[in-house]
C-alpha cells in the first residue's frame, strides 16, 4: 500500500520562560528537524503578528525546567508551522513535542486537499485550470494527489 502525503497545520505555545529569540530559533529549529528527519518537508513558519507573544485565554499550568511543581502561565509565544508529512509518521512528530519542555501546547491539524488545490489554482490560475478549478468538489482523494502532483512539478 502506498503511504500518503498529507498537508498538516501545526500551531505550539512555546512557555514564556523560552521565549527569547534564540530559545524559540533552536525550538523551531528541533520541530522542523524532526518532520525533516521524518521525511517530511516544512512549507512555511509563521511567528510574526498576529502570532507572536500573546496573552492566553486561560491560564495553562505546567511544569517549568526542573522546577518540583506546576507553574501558572498566563501568556505563550504562538508559532504556526505549515509542513508535508506521511500520515504514519505525524505520531513521532507529536512524541517530540510532548517530550519538548517549553512546548506548553501544541495542536496539529490535517489541511484539507481541496483547499490547497483551490489557493493553488486561484494564485495560478491557467486557461487550462479553470475546468478543473469548476470540478474541484467532483475530485477523490487520488485524484487531487494527481494534480497536486502535476500543478508543483510544473
Amino acid at each position: 500500500m502506498r503511504e500518503r502525503w498529507r498537508d498538516y497545520e501545526l500551531v505550539f505555545i512555546i512557555s514564556p520562560l523560552h521565549s527569547n529569540d534564540d530559545d524559540v530559533a533552536a525550538i523551531i529549529q528541533r520541530v522542523q528537524q524532526t518532520i525533516e528527519a521524518e521525511g517530511g518537508s516544512v512549507t512555511a513558519v509563521n511567528h510574526n503578528p498576529p502570532w507572536g507573544r500573546r496573552k492566553l485565554a486561560y491560564p495553562i499550568r505546567a511544569y517549568a525546567g526542573g522546577e518540583a511543581s506546576r507553574r501558572s502561565f498566563s501568556e505563550g509565544f504562538y508559532v504556526l508551522l505549515h509542513f508535508r508529512l506521511f500520515a504514519s509518521r505525524v505520531v513521532e512528530l507529536e512524541r517530540t513535542l510532548k517530550l519538548t519542555d517549553a512546548i506548553l501546547r501544541y495542536l496539529v491539524t490535517v489541511v484539507e486537499q481541496k483547499e490547497v488545490l483551490r489557493e493553488v489554482l486561484e494564485d495560478d490560475l491557467v486557461a487550462d485550470d479553470v475546468d478543473l478549478a469548476d470540478d474541484i468538489d467532483d475530485l477523490d482523494e487520488e485524484d487531487m494527489d494527481e494534480e497536486l502532483y502535476e500543478l508543483e512539478e510544473e
